[in-house]
């Protein structure tokens, strides 16, 4: 009788266990039907992204940004000018009284050539030339920073300011694949924090050995990496060498103080200013609105009499109109769609300019 007793507890451990990953394997099914990504394929969803978030050789260490873009840096598809802006066409030299764009990899035009970022497609829309400042990799307090730095050098008569929503979770991150700076908010007053030097993250052990195998894991799993890339972005995306760690600071509250201060200083040179807020296509096609933290940041830059274009509700209304169309605006990866691809800037050019004709 103990022996049956045994076996049919065993029995009952199998079968929860079975529905369970059924349940789990629903799950996953649906959400990639959902976001229009391969239902079968098997990718480590966790590697690919960072991946293609890691940095590239054009960029060099910068003790106030943390990185920036090399100057007169020359390859078939990208080319810099002075204090790394990005060539549009075949201009030689940082061109005055334009419209000055700063932002991340989105800005920069990362996997387009120089002539299909969107700055370049605005500088075509408008006729008015577009200087291109976006760095990749960038929070949303470095690209606020980089616009103080080159507002002085370019002296534009407006500024765009580009965040990619998950500029916001960066800006949460004292290192985010190398060291960066980041800013606290005491007493109602921003303090700023220089990047740190790199220091290797030299914990061992039977644990983190086994927390770095169930992650690996967990990385095939699109739902897994959807989730945990939220709610434990450190844990998630580190390599072990502590690259990605968290600052313990309410992102979206830096970054609508930092909008403030840049508006402030804007204004009192006469400068016009734009905030251009963009996506990753997987936040598009998951839901009907943006992303919490995008819509406090357009919010509160509203608020503080900041012009904002949103490029959600018109990539989502593509998004809902057939399976998988958001292909044909960003680059892909196999199922995994990067940056936006020249169709895609285009339609961000056009966006931007029917904006600035307000």
């Amino acid at each position: 009788m103990a022996g049956s007793a045994r076996s049919l507890g065993w029995l009952n451990m199998l079968l929860v266990l079975s529905s369970v990953l059924l349940g789990l394997l629903c799950v996953e099914l649906a959400f990639r039907a959902a976001t229009g990504t391969g239902l079968f394929r098997l990718a480590n969803w966790r590697t690919e992204r960072v991946i293609v978030a890691r940095l590239l050789d054009r960029t060099i260490v910068d003790p106030v940004l943390g990185w920036t873009v090399r100057s007169h840096y020359r390859s078939h598809e990208y080319n810099t000018l002075d204090h790394g802006i990005r060539r549009n066409f075949a201009e030689t030299a940082i061109r005055g009284g334009s419209i000055l764009a700063v932002g991340d990899s989105f800005t920069e035009g990362w996997e387009v050539d120089d002539d299909e970022s969107w700055p370049a497609y605005l500088e075509k829309r408008l006729g008015r030339p577009v200087v291109n400042a976006g760095v990749g990799g960038y929070g949303t307090d470095q690209i606020v920073l980089r616009a103080e730095q080159i507002v002085p050098v370019v002296k534009p008569e407006i500024v765009i300011v580009g965040f990619l929503d998950f500029d916001i979770v960066r800006t949460a991150h004292t290192h985010f694949a190398a060291p960066k700076p980041w800013f606290s908010l005491e007493g109602g007053k921003l303090r700023y924090h220089p990047p740190a030097p790199l220091a290797p993250d030299r914990r061992q052990g039977a644990l983190n050995a086994w927390q770095r195998r169930l992650r690996n894991i967990l990385g095939y799993s699109l739902v897994a990496d959807h989730l945990l890339a939220r709610l434990a972005p450190d844990y998630w995306y580190s390599d072990g060498l502590g690259d990605y760690q968290l600052a313990g600071i309410d992102a979206v509250a830096v970054t609508c103080a930092l909008l403030q201060r840049l508006k402030q200083e804007l204004d009192a040179q006469h400068i016009r200013m734009l905030l251009f807020m963009q996506y990753y296509a997987w936040f598009i096609y998951a839901a009907d609105t943006a992303p919490p933290d995008a819509r406090r940041v357009l919010a509160c830059a509203q608020a503080a009499g900041i012009q904002t274009v949103d490029h959600f509700p018109s990539l989502r209304a593509i998004a809902v109109s057939r399976p998988n169309a958001l292909a044909d605006y960003y680059m892909t990866w196999g199922e995994l769609h990067t940056h936006m691809n020249a169709l895609g800037n285009q339609h961000a050019a056009e966006l931007l300019a029917n904006a600035l004709r307000q």
